[in-house]
């Protein structure tokens, strides 16, 4: 090609760059008269801000809001000028070389350090995050990282005059290392920390770092860092402004020799703690609990293992729990109480607001429940307990708590209560104005409203309007005892308004009967049309029958398996022949392990 042609080309490509720039020019004057454009670059920041703030969720991926700043120049511009838009460093999210651009960014706005999974097998990713970390670290305010990073918080010595939060996590792969945080970490001085959380990872009690904070959460600790009596109360002591404490196996351990103080001649106030979450054994929580005023506690979750047969060791912390369960800094009085019961696991979850049970049917909706209660204590034997353990402790509990104002109550699972702990508590469930029962706890509760109150009484459950029934199967023998129980209520002067079966097996019959005595009883959609003759035989008479011709009757309808459902039960007199059912769970239809209604 001559030279003269390539002048030319030249020249082209100055006149293309030459227009290229007036478009560029023309196209920000445009964008300029834009209403968005007359926003000052101060609230243009705050909307970002808010959309940066965004991302930190759990559930918004990491820096998705960095489209935003490619609407156009000026966007861009301000974001770039905005060191707090770029404060947010995830390590485990960023390349190398993005860490440093980012880190460019945000210059010396308070950062909020993040990483999961940083081991030193990856060394080069390692040595970098330890390098940053620790020369960003007097600017840093959150700092939260999981992983092998034993090494990286040694080298933390300098110190932390930002920091408000730290988060520690152990992995997971590494169980058996012992994860402590150096006295040497942050040189001891982090002022502004008010938040600590540490999973699986040990502090000394006498640490600086625990003054001054607010909400403190310890799970799992290295078993060699449990803390004496003494110096777990003296750095409590130290917490005056503590809020929130959760503890998990980070109690002092129970002495051989004293293995409870019932009397502590030594107590540690929190004025300010509202939340407390405390899992132990049972003697370690009755140790923690039997030292610590609470005077402003408004939510207090209690986890312990039962190392005792008998359960002698759980007798021993309920009166703290109790105690601790509501008191006169509670606005309202406990409305709702809910049981949860197994052979081997005791839950009872309490409420300072009516209907607060409602919609709890399985795991993930009992941890959302349980959230807003005002007591959740979970008992579960270490090797195992004698049989009826379950009912025993909830006996317990409910001898120590106020009842006068509940409202609502919901037996789930398999939990079983007596027909004597219904008669021993229900004269103080005079406000209970709704039931909700699974098989299990169903008959004992009916024979309690059954019989007669002692003269010159209030029918007992007088306010009870409303029972709801989950999953049981009403043959004819169940149907005709629960009808009878109505009837008695409407004699006693306390009829049942609503009678709620949608869960329950049933044929039109049964629902038949009880909306004789029930003005609104709510059936299964589907009814049975056949099936077990346990469910077809009406031919005995409404009435009251002895509990013998009970017993003989029943046994004639155990005619094995039926289309719907496993096999029938027994409404044996015998209570201790309840004792004996099947643990395997048939869904829906399965009738082996329901105790009768």
């Amino acid at each position: 090609m001559d030279t003269s042609s390539t002048k030319a080309q030249d020249a082209i490509d100055d006149e293309i760059k030459m227009h290229e720039q007036a478009l560029q020019e023309l196209k920000y004057r445009r964008n300029a008269l834009a209403p968005i454009s007359r926003l000052p670059p101060e609230t243009l920041v705050e909307i970002l801000s808010l959309l940066s703030f965004s991302a930190h969720d759990e559930d918004v991926p990491y820096l998705v809001w960095i489209p935003v700043t490619h609407v156009c120049h000026r966007w861009r511009e301000i974001a770039l000028s905005s060191p707090y838009l770029w404060n947010h460093i995830n390590l485990t999210e960023l390349t190398l070389t993005g860490i440093t651009e980012i880190l460019a960014r945000a210059k010396m706005s308070p950062l909020q350090f993040k990483a999961n999974n940083i081991t030193p097998l990856s060394k080069v990713r390692f040595n970098a995050f330890g390098r940053q970390l620790e020369a960003h670290i007097s600017h840093t305010r959150h700092l939260s990282i999981s992983g092998d990073f034993q090494t990286v918080l040694e080298r933390l010595i300098s110190p932390a005059p930002a920091l408000v939060s730290l988060c520690l996590t152990k992995p997971g792969l590494y169980t058996s290392c012992r994860y402590i945080i150096p006295d040497s970490l942050f040189n001891g001085t982090a002022p502004m920390l008010t938040r600590l959380e540490l999973i699986g990872y040990s502090i000394g009690w006498k640490s600086p770092l625990l003054k001054g904070l607010q909400t403190l959460e310890i799970r799992m600790p290295s078993v060699q860092a449990t803390p004496t009596l003494e110096d777990w109360l003296a750095a409590l002591n130290e917490m005056s402004q503590l809020k929130t404490l959760i503890l998990h196996y980070a109690t002092p351990a129970v002495s051989v020799d004293n293995p409870l103080i019932s009397e502590s001649q030594r107590t540690v106030t929190l004025p300010s703690l509202t939340r407390f979450n405390i899992g132990a054994s049972a003697g370690g929580c009755a140790l923690a609990l039997a030292h610590l005023v609470l005077p402003a506690l408004i939510s207090l979750h209690v986890t312990f293992m039962s190392w005792s047969w008998d359960g002698d060791d759980v007798r021993s912390v309920i009166p703290y729990v109790a105690r601790n369960a509501h008191g006169p800094q509670d606005t309202a009085p406990l409305q709702t109480i809910l049981f949860n019961g197994e052979a081997a696991y005791a839950e009872i979850v309490a409420w300072t607001v009516p209907d607060a049970d409602v919609g709890v049917c399985d795991v993930g909706t009992m941890t959302k429940a349980s959230a807003s209660a005002r007591l959740v204590l979970c008992v579960t034997p270490a090797s195992g307990w004698r049989y009826g353990m379950d009912t025993v402790i909830f006996d317990a509990m409910l001898s120590h708590l106020p009842l006068n104002a509940i409202s609502t109550l919901s037996a789930l699972n398999n939990t079983r209560l007596s027909k004597e702990v219904w008669l021993s508590h229900a004269p103080r469930l005079t406000m209970l104005k709704r039931a909700f029962l699974v098989p299990t706890a169903v008959r004992a509760f009916r024979e309690m409203l059954q019989e007669d109150a002692p003269p010159y009484v209030l029918p007992r459950l007088p306010k009870l309007t409303k029972l709801i029934l989950s999953e049981v199967s009403l043959t004819a023998l169940r149907t005709y005892h629960l009808r009878d129980m109505l009837v008695k209520r409407k004699e006693h002067g306390a009829p049942l308004e609503v009678l709620d079966l949608r869960t329950c097996i049933g044929t039109d019959r049964a629902i038949q009967l009880l909306s004789e005595v029930v003005g609104n009883v709510q059936g299964p959609t589907t009814t049975l049309k056949l099936g077990l003759s346990a469910f077809f035989n009406w031919e005995r008479s409404v009435g009251l029958f002895d509990e013998e011709e009970e017993r003989t009757d029943d046994d004639k309808y155990d005619d094995g398996p039926g289309p719907w459902y496993g096999s029938t039960d027994e409404d044996d007199d015998d209570e201790e022949d309840d004792d004996e059912y099947d643990d395997d769970d048939d869904g829906l239809y399965a009738d082996s392990y329901i105790d009768d209604l």
